[in-house]
């Protein structure tokens, strides 16, 4: 259904995610991959089925996105409380978001263009949420600002 309602038109996703190093401060970052990893698997506690989830790699976005700072987000069921990563992903190239694989492969597949836009709000681990709930305001100001001088 959201793949159809996106059919064709310029599709900008937008959300909030956590970073796997030290927070400092709210950022803009641009997702280029969205995979499947929830906290459990990330620990070797769990594993997805071989092929029932494969990563979704997003489309090249327009122009006006190129500039934001990119890489892939880690996305699971549940907020992480521990900032593990698979062995061999280093922190600065991945963020955990929650809602965007759910959906990335329909919009990648159906929008005409496709921007994902994530505002950086807190560090993946125990204090996530009391960060998340201190910056997603300004965080939300910064993406429209920064969508709103752009397109």
């Amino acid at each position: 259904m959201i793949g159809e309602a996106c059919r064709g038109k310029d599709v900008i996703f937008v959300g909030t995610c956590g970073v796997f190093h030290a927070f400092t401060k709210p950022m803009l970052v641009r997702a280029t991959e969205a995979s499947w990893s929830p906290t459990c698997e990330r620990l070797g506690m769990s594993y997805t089925v071989r092929d029932t989830a494969p990563p979704v790699t997003l489309p090249e976005p327009p122009a006006w996105a190129r500039g934001l700072p990119d890489g892939g987000v880690l996305c699971s069921p549940g907020i992480s409380l521990v900032s593990r990563l698979p062995d061999g992903v280093a922190p600065d190239t991945v963020v955990e978001n929650l809602e965007l694989y759910s959906i990335a492969a329909e919009i990648a597949q159906s929008a005409g263009t496709l921007a994902v836009i994530l505002a950086v709000t807190n560090a993946v681990g125990s204090d996530s949420h009391q960060q998340w709930r201190q910056h997603f305001a300004s965080a939300a100001g910064q993406t429209a600002e920064f969508i709103a001088a752009k397109v």
